[in-house]
C-alpha cells in the first residue's frame, strides 16, 4: 500500500532510481549509504547510457581469451592473485552462462531490459528536470585494424543489428568528419546514433537526490551493520541505530553480497574494479564518447574535462589502485588523440559483476519483504532507471514491465 515505509541500502544511482520510482508511487522512502549520493561507484562511469548492450560478456570464445590477457601486461583485463579464491564461484557460473541455450536466454533477457530502459530514463529525467545533464550525440567504437573490424562486423556487431540495435558501419574518413580531434590511429568503426550520455555522473545522482530530499525523502549517511527480516518488518541496524521498515530494497552494488550472505542468499557477485582518468585535452575536443574496441576504453566528454574510462581488473574492492592500469589507459588516450594529455584526477572503484552479465532484480523468494536491484556491472547508469521501475512494480504487486525470472536471485542457488 502505498503508505508503507521502505528502507534503500544504497545511494548510487540504481539506488536513487528505486528511490524516486517509489517516491512518486507514494511510498515513504528512506535511502542509506556510508556514502553520500552518487560517491560510490556510480561516481566513476563512463557516462554512457549504453543501449547498445545487449549482449553478455559470457562465450567460450571470451573465455580462450582470458589466459593470454590476463598474462600481457596492457591488456584490459587482469587479477589480483589474492582475489583468485572469491572469484571460483564467478568462474563456475561464467563457464555455465558460456553454453548456447543459455547465453541466447541472456542475451534475450538484456534485450528486455534494453527495450524499455530508454522510456524509464525519460520519466527520472522529466520528473528531476535532469535533462540539461545528457547530451544526445551518439557513440562512437572504433577499430585500429581492418581484421579486427571485419571481425567486429561479421560478429557481435552483426548481433546487436539482429537484436534491433541502430548502427552504421563508418570508414575512416566519416569517423574523422564527426571528430576531427582524433589522431589517424583507427580504420573505422561503428557509431551508434540514438545513443546518450551524461556530462557529470555525480550531478546527475545529485539531481536525483535532491528532488528525492525535496519531496520528502530520507538520506541517512551510515553503514548497514545487519539485516534482520521479520513476519510484519525488516530491522536494519546501522552502526549506531536501528530503523524498522515494512520493506527493504538492497541495491547496494558489491557490498550487497556481505550484507544478504547471512540471510542464506549466496549470489557469485565479484568486484570488478574500473578505473577513469579525467585528462586537461588542451585545444582537443570530442564531441561524443569515443571507445577504442580493441583496447576497451571510451573517451567521454564532460563537465572539467575528458573522462578516459575502461579496464576489467578483478581485485578486492580495498585494494590500492594499480598504477600500471592508469599507465596502460593513458597511453592509450595519447595513440587516440595524439596528443600528451594531462592528468587531472584519477579513480578507481568497484563494480558489482554476476557472471551471466545479468542484473539481480526482484523480491526474495525467502524473505519476501526484502527485494533487490544490483550485480549491473558495466550498465549500471544504462538500466538503473528500469530496475527502479520494476522494483516499484514488484512492491506495488503489479505485473512487471518486465519478466523478473531471468534475473531472479534464484537462478543461482
Amino acid at each position: 500500500m502505498p503508505s508503507s515505509s521502505i528502507g534503500i541500502l544504497g545511494a548510487g544511482i540504481v539506488g536513487l532510481s528505486t528511490a524516486l520510482h517509489l517516491q512518486k508511487a507514494g511510498y515513504q522512502v528512506t535511502l542509506i549509504d556510508k556514502e553520500l549520493p552518487g560517491m560510490g561507484v556510480s561516481f566513476g562511469n563512463a557516462g554512457l547510457f549504453a543501449d547498445y548492450a545487449c549482449l553478455p560478456f559470457s562465450t567460450f570464445a571470451m573465455m580462450r581469451k582470458m589466459p593470454a590477457m590476463l598474462m600481457d601486461k596492457n591488456s584490459p583485463l587482469s587479477m589480483q592473485g589474492s582475489y583468485l579464491p572469491s572469484l571460483m564461484p564467478y568462474g563456475w557460473g561464467f563457464f555455465k552462462a558460456c553454453f548456447t541455450q543459455n547465453y541466447e536466454q541472456g542475451k534475450a533477457a538484456l534485450k528486455t531490459l534494453q527495450a524499455v530502459a530508454r522510456q524509464s530514463d525519460q520519466t527520472l529525467l522529466d520528473l528531476t528536470d535532469g535533462h540539461h545533464l545528457i547530451k544526445s550525440q551518439g557513440c562512437l567504437g572504433l577499430f585500429s585494424t581492418e581484421e579486427s573490424f571485419a571481425a567486429g562486423q561479421r560478429g557481435d556487431l552483426q548481433e546487436r543489428r539482429e537484436q534491433g540495435v541502430n548502427l552504421e558501419f563508418l570508414s575512416a574518413e566519416q569517423v574523422r568528419e564527426l571528430e576531427p580531434d582524433l589522431s589517424g590511429f583507427h580504420v573505422g568503426g561503428v557509431f551508434y546514433p540514438d545513443t546518450r550520455f551524461t556530462i557529470s555522473p555525480i550531478e546527475l545522482s545529485r539531481c536525483y537526490a535532491q528532488h528525492f530530499i525535496a519531496n520528502g525523502g530520507v538520506i541517512l549517511q551510515d553503514e548497514v551493520q545487519a539485516l534482520l527480516p521479520g513476519d510484519t518488518e525488516v530491522v536494519v541496524r546501522l552502526s549506531e541505530k536501528v530503523f524498522k521498515y515494512e520493506q527493504v530494497v538492497v541495491c547496494a552494488g558489491v557490498a550487497s553480497k556481505a550484507i544478504l550472505a547471512p540471510l542464506g542468499v549466496k549470489v557469485p557477485l565479484v568486484s570488478e574494479r574500473g578505473y577513469h582518468l579525467t585528462l586537461d585535452t588542451g585545444a582537443k575536443s570530442l564531441s561524443r564518447p569515443v571507445g577504442w574496441l580493441d583496447k576497451s576504453v571510451f573517451l567521454t566528454p564532460m563537465d572539467g574535462g575528458v573522462r578516459l574510462a575502461g579496464t576489467a581488473e578483478f581485485a578486492a574492492v580495498d585494494a590500492p589502485l594499480n598504477p600500471e592500469r592508469t599507465d596502460v589507459m593513458l597511453e592509450h588516450a595519447r595513440v587516440m588523440l595524439g596528443d600528451d594529455p594531462r592528468i587531472k584526477s584519477t579513480w578507481v572503484g568497484s563494480r558489482p559483476s554476476t557472471p551471466d552479465s545479468l542484473p539481480i532484480i526482484g523480491p526474495l523468494a525467502q524473505h519476501p519483504r526484502i527485494t533487490v536491484g544490483f550485480g549491473h556491472g558495466h550498465l549500471g547508469l544504462t538500466l538503473g532507471a528500469i530496475t527502479g521501475k520494476l522494483i516499484t512494480e514488484s512492491i506495488q504487486g503489479r505485473e512487471g514491465s518486465v519478466d523478473l525470472k531471468p534475473f531472479s536471485a534464484a537462478r543461482f542457488s
